[in-house]
């Protein structure tokens, strides 16, 4: 049997269609068998109503208790919650770096523009792939281009590719690099 990528949706709505993510991601890292799996309900726990924002922390916690009892090597959740970690205004995602688990909000990574439709997939692709590199211990990278650049705001996340550069590419045995 493959190593094993679990997406799981996290909330009852996901704006962005896990199959087509998983697609995507399954490029990304050959190594693995990406599969969906069945939504989790919202984490009540790690809302924060002051801030009107979800601790993504706390969800990584409850995605250590998940990963646990099911039959995936990693798991990435996809929830379209506004996220935050203590001393950020908010976060498009989180990892445990190496690690079993990881996070992401397709919240701020909508766009308004009718122009750029595809924009709003490639955000999350971008956002999905950083976050699976993390949990696969890979750092930011301090190449702009790097999908492990990180995304202060959404102008990083536009304009690095949703591809490792060569540097971390070679850290993945699994990654073709140019």
């Amino acid at each position: 049997m493959s190593d094993t990528l679990g997406l799981v949706q996290i909330g009852s709505t996901c704006e962005y269609p896990l199959d087509t993510l998983r697609a995507q991601v399954s490029e990304k890292f050959s190594g693995f068998q990406v599969r969906t799996l069945q939504p989790l309900e919202e984490p009540r726990e790690a809302y924060d109503s002051l801030r009107d924002q979800y601790h993504s922390t706390r969800i990584l916690a409850l995605l250590e208790e998940f990963v646990a009892t099911i039959r995936v090597d990693k798991l990435l959740g996809v929830t379209p919650f506004d996220l935050y970690v203590p001393g950020m205004n908010f976060v498009f995602g989180e990892a445990r770096c190496p690690g079993r688990v990881a996070v992401i909000s397709t919240s701020r990574l909508k766009t308004a523009s009718v122009n750029k439709l595809n924009l709003f997939g490639e955000r999350v692709v971008k956002e999905a792939v950083h976050e699976t590199g993390h949990m696969f211990g890979l750092k930011h990278c301090s190449e702009p281009s790097c999908v492990m650049y990180f995304s202060e705001r959404l102008a990083d996340t536009d304009t690095k590719q949703s591809n490792f550069c060569r540097d971390c590419g070679l850290k993945l045995k699994w990654v073709e690099v140019e």
